[in-house]
């Protein structure tokens, strides 16, 4: 049966959720239109089993990091690189790439608190609190004058009431925005793409098939001291093939 659960606090804080429980595996819900979300039967299940799409590596069914890589995956054609928990996306993370082509955008982090409104398709960041030793990880579906509505995995084991997970408020306070969950919140996190990240279509599928890629080689995230290597390396390399080619060839005359 499904009801409504309701958490106050100092701020109000109301989460609209459904307690009709969904079993491991089961899809709980659809977000963004074609954005599935499984139970993971409950948040401190570790099932140690990957999950692919197009035969690109996602995260480990079904938590909250799989699910957020998946969303920005088939909504933006982008991931971002592995991380230790969900957490770290706010402190390690500061672009994603797109899987074909390779290009490379920023992270705008606006921390919980705010002058600037929540923004759809962003990354909710929870930091570690009491049963949330990692962290966890949403995608904002949805904002509206007062709450937004989030997508996610691994935060209940329970189905969706509709096409997202739950409804959270936030609040407008000396003109920083807040957003009240029962759970501390680093803040959110949006792609800086100007318009230059698509949803997957089938052309691009075929591309990552064809390609074989199983998780992005995240060159954006290497910096400058990396290319120096690599081209120290590679020019090491030349100069060994061709000395050792000019060893080889020189005549004998002994």
């Amino acid at each position: 049966m499904m009801s409504l659960a309701i958490l106050v606090d100092g701020l109000n804080t109301v989460l609209f959720g459904n307690e009709t429980y969904a079993p491991y595996g089961a899809m709980s819900g659809i977000a963004s239109i074609n954005v599935p979300a499984y139970s993971n039967g409950n948040d401190t299940y570790i099932s140690n089993q990957s999950n692919y799409l197009y035969g690109v590596y996602t995260g480990m069914k079904w938590q909250c990091v799989e699910y957020a890589r998946r969303w920005l995956l088939i909504r933006k054609g982008c991931m971002f690189g592995r991380v230790h928990a969900a957490l770290d996306i706010w402190t390690e993370i500061s672009i994603v790439q797109q899987v074909v082509g390779g290009k490379c955008f920023t992270l705008k982090k606006e921390p919980n608190g705010s002058k600037n409104r929540p923004t759809n398709e962003s990354l909710l960041i929870y930091t570690f609190g009491t049963d949330m030793p990692y962290g966890h990880v949403s995608v904002i579906v949805d904002v509206l004058p007062n709450s937004i509505r989030v997508a996610e995995q691994n935060y209940d084991a329970n189905y969706w009431l509709g096409n997202y997970s739950r409804e959270i408020p936030y609040v407008l306070l000396n003109g920083n925005y807040y957003i009240n969950d029962s759970y501390p919140i680093y803040g959110w996190v949006s792609v800086e793409d100007n318009n230059q990240t698509y949803p997957l279509n089938q052309s691009t599928i075929d591309k990552i098939i064809r390609q074989n890629i199983s998780f992005p080689d995240f060159v954006c995230s290497k910096g400058a001291l990396h290319y120096c290597f690599s081209l120290y390396y590679y020019l090491l390399f030349i100069c060994f093939t061709f000395g050792l080619s000019s060893m080889i060839l020189q005549p004998n005359h002994a």
